[in-house]
């Protein structure tokens, strides 16, 4: 194998890696905008992962669908034996971001399309995509050995569907895997993540005539409320890294009726994982404080816990090396004047409407305010990642502005960066020993001082759908 990666120079690779993405350019434009269009929520993905998978499959992969008890996870595979180089890809969108792709804000003329991809899963799911096939053409016309995966990830938004695939043995043989990620700017990631714990709070009283009889109501929704006051209350006693966030879910019928049930759905965010554990400790106390003021009873589950992602050293240094040779994506005037309508409300109101640069690689990890996912499985295989500027210059994530750029040609020009940098990352890694043992290397250094502990039940599964009809 190292021989196989002396004859192949790292200025070779991108150049071939990236002509075999430019010819892939016509089908990764129409797959995004097919994926954006469908914008399926999390585990409703059916199009959005079909596409994904009638695209591999023609370009010679085998394809195992449905698995980790997800309809819309599945694991694509071309090439045999060591190493096993995996890449991820996420395609769900988000609720209540409907928007077209115009620069000011338009929700989609489709009533029935309430959901968008303000998180940019659409440019991520099929820039992955393109990545895998690339790879797998140069293995082909190489004959080189190694594995080349395409793991198809439900539900980030919502669902811990990578832990479930994590738990269902599928990146037991894996020796890496590689990620990307829509922003507004163009980096290697070095970083950590939060870690974040999703539970649900389920209430239950006693229904009676409100106006009638309520001396026989027992109120579920008083318990769902006043659970949230004491969760308010607790902020003030929280680390300045924490953060709760939640939903009501269900608050009851009709007002003249004291609500039987009630219900409500909250994430825990912390830098660190046993600091989530504290936190969702206490929330527990504060719901069972709830239930003995109002005389409901409580129960929770956990639906999912992450825990923060471990940035990878040597994975890091890989990615920028390749990002830098690369290049970050290249914006024409109509773009730029795309971009600069849409910063209107941004404050502060940056210098430029979209990053042209490659910023670089710090010399310790960072710190991020998002979760992800990959957390856990960050903890069990080394894993690198990469941000590209595929949106507005200081927009918001999670917001029209992602949705708007994500849908045209600004996204699409950083997901065809990303397609070459993942690529060249992969064939490096796939042909070269060395730079897998700094991945493993660096996944200890970080990893093994630390212990591990998941809130997630050994017995838990994963929904079969998130939207509660």
């Amino acid at each position: 194998m190292k021989v196989a990666w002396l004859l192949l120079a790292l200025a070779e690779v991108v150049a071939d890696v990236s002509a075999r993405v430019d010819a892939l350019r016509p089908r990764m434009r129409a797959v995004n905008q097919a994926v954006w269009s469908y914008a399926e929520p999390g585990l409703e993905e059916f199009r959005s992962s079909t596409e994904l998978i009638d695209w591999l499959k023609d370009n010679g992969f085998v394809v195992r669908e449905g698995v980790a008890g997800m309809a819309t996870a599945f694991v694509a595979s071309y090439g045999s034996g060591e190493p096993v180089v995996g890449i991820l890809a996420e395609y769900d969108a988000l609720l209540g971001l409907s928007q077209e792709a115009v620069p000011y804000r338009q929700p989609r003329k489709d009533p029935l399309v309430v959901a968008g991809h303000g998180c940019g899963h659409s440019i991520y799911g099929t820039g992955s995509a393109a990545a895998a096939i690339a790879v797998k053409q140069l293995l082909e016309a190489r004959r080189l050995q190694g594995t080349i995966r395409l793991y198809g990830t439900p539900a980030e938004e919502t669902v811990d569907a990578k832990t479930f695939m994590l738990r269902a043995g599928l990146f037991d043989d894996v020796d890496v895997v590689l990620n990307w990620h829509a922003s507004d700017r163009s980096r290697a990631g070095f970083d950590y993540s939060k870690a974040v714990t999703a539970v649900r709070f389920s209430f239950k009283g006693l229904p009676a005539h409100a106006s009638t009889s309520p001396q026989q109501g027992r109120s579920a929704l008083d318990g769902v409320e006043l659970m949230n006051v004491g969760a308010n209350y607790l902020r003030e006693h929280l680390k300045e890294d924490l953060r709760l966030h939640y939903v009501i879910t269900d608050g009851g019928g009709q007002p003249n009726v004291v609500p039987p049930v009630a219900s409500s759905w909250y994430y825990v965010r912390a830098n660190r994982h046993e600091d989530v554990e504290a936190a969702y400790a206490r929330l527990l106390d504060i719901a069972r404080g709830a239930a003995l003021m109002t005389g409901t009873e409580a129960s929770w589950i956990v639906e999912g816990d992450s825990h923060e992602v471990l940035p990878n050293r040597g994975l890091a240094q890989l990615i920028q090396r390749n990002l830098e040779r690369v290049g970050p994506p290249r914006f024409s005037e109509e773009e730029l004047d795309f971009a600069r309508k849409t910063q209107v409300g941004i404050t502060p109101l940056p210098g430029k409407p979209l990053a042209d640069a490659i910023e670089p690689l710090p010399p310790e990890p960072g710190q991020l305010a998002s979760s992800t996912d990959l957390g856990d499985l960050s903890w069990r295989v080394p894993a690198g990642s990469l941000q590209v500027a595929a949106y507005t210059l200081g927009g918001p994530g999670h917001s029209w502005q992602v949705a708007a750029c994500t849908g045209m040609s600004i996204g699409e020009k950083a997901m065809e960066v990303a397609a070459k940098v993942l690529a060249a990352s992969a064939v490096e890694l796939l042909t070269d020993p060395a730079a897998v043992a700094a991945a493993r290397q660096s996944l200890r250094e970080v990893r093994d001082p630390r212990s591990f502990t998941s809130l997630l039940p050994k017995d838990a599964r994963p929904p079969a759908r998130i939207r509660k009809d």
